[in-house]
């Protein structure tokens, strides 16, 4: 029987709570003069110089953040948790872009690791939070989330969303230690190119995107399963054509 046991992947996100401040609101058209500073402070000790009303500000553990920040903290494990650690440059979003994506596949990724369990053989699914990695021979920052299939035997499958801080824009998937997909989400193109978008197109395109990184993750864990087979039979050969085929 397969157990679920998720370790905690986002800050708790909390009503916003007043603030006595004398500054004025950053959002535009805004003519409250209540606003409290962002709080977000980078890895280089850069602070977010913006400043928000109670009803524009989000504020996450008793600490206040503009919007954009907010989706930065809430991506990472608790501030008090020991995981916790120093937050990116100011202007880069690849935890939130990470934290976003996984969530809304969050669920369906279970659903196809279920799928692998052999039957009768039990095993145990594990959500690791957002977390800090180091990449390439450069070793470049990047966040990755992971979902892990455990066996008795250690690690079954592995399937991770991971966005480089040096392009924040694009977005890994990989199965194990191999890449199935890269790609750019289409509400991201639109901003870079400065497109408006009518919400029905906005939300066919989200969905077909999230739709296009559940099939690379299903293809990934067939290749996968067939070289698996391929090793249990005792071939010399891989099958042909890799996971991203």
């Amino acid at each position: 029987m397969a157990k679920v046991r998720t370790k905690s992947t986002d800050a708790k996100v909390e009503p916003p709570m007043p603030t006595l401040t004398t500054h004025p609101c950053t959002q535009g058209g805004c003519t409250s003069h209540d606003g409290a500073p962002c709080e977000y402070v980078d890895r280089r000790g850069r602070e977010c110089r913006t400043a928000w009303c109670s009803e524009h500000r989000v504020t996450i553990e008793d600490h206040v953040y503009c919007r954009r920040h907010a989706g930065v903290v809430s991506a990472l494990p608790s501030l008090d948790s020991s995981l916790a650690v120093s937050l990116p440059d100011l202007d880069n979003r690849a935890p939130s872009l990470v934290g976003w994506v996984s969530r809304q596949i969050d669920g369906d990724v279970w659903r196809l690791l279920l799928k692998e369990l052999s039957s009768g053989s039990g095993g145990q699914l594990i959500a690791d939070p957002v977390t800090l990695i180091f990449v390439g021979i450069g070793r470049q920052r990047a966040w990755e989330r992971a979902w892990r299939l455990d066996s008795h035997i250690g690690i079954a499958h592995r399937v991770s969303i991971v966005v480089e801080e040096l392009d924040d824009t694009m977005i890994t998937v990989k199965v194990g230690g191999n890449t199935v997909e890269q790609l750019v989400p289409p509400w991201i193109q639109h901003r870079i190119r400065g497109d408006t978008v009518v919400p029905d197109e906005d939300r066919k395109e989200r969905e077909e995107f999230y739709q296009r990184v559940l099939d690379s993750i299903e293809r990934g864990l067939a290749h996968e399963r067939d070289l698996s087979h391929y090793m249990a039979e005792g071939r010399l050969s891989a099958p042909q054509g890799g996971a991203g085929a």
